[in-house]
């Protein structure tokens, strides 16, 4: 694990399920090479950790807010505790 990488949580708000939010996500990280997790969650929002450096995660965020159906209107989100991983994947 490098030193210049932190982990987020993120919850997202908006237009993110049923437009293929957990998809784009997954591939944005991977092609930056960051590591993680998205899913759906029953209110509505999507989840999603996300390990990487500063800027690929600013990257990620960006790239996932122009993504053709998605409307993220509100991010939560909170620095969290590094873990141990080999890849992003989708959740449930």
């Amino acid at each position: 694990m490098r030193e210049d990488y932190i982990r987020k949580h993120f919850i997202f708000h908006g237009r993110v399920q049923g437009v293929g939010f957990r998809y784009h996500a997954n591939y944005i990280a991977q092609r930056l090479g960051a590591t993680g997790w998205v899913r759906n969650l029953y209110d509505g929002t999507v989840e999603c950790e996300i390990q990487g450096t500063p800027g690929m995660i600013d990257d990620f965020l960006y790239m996932l807010d122009n993504g053709k159906y998605i409307k993220i209107e509100y991010i939560e989100q909170d620095n969290i505790a590094l873990k141990e991983e080999r890849c992003f994947q989708i959740k449930g």
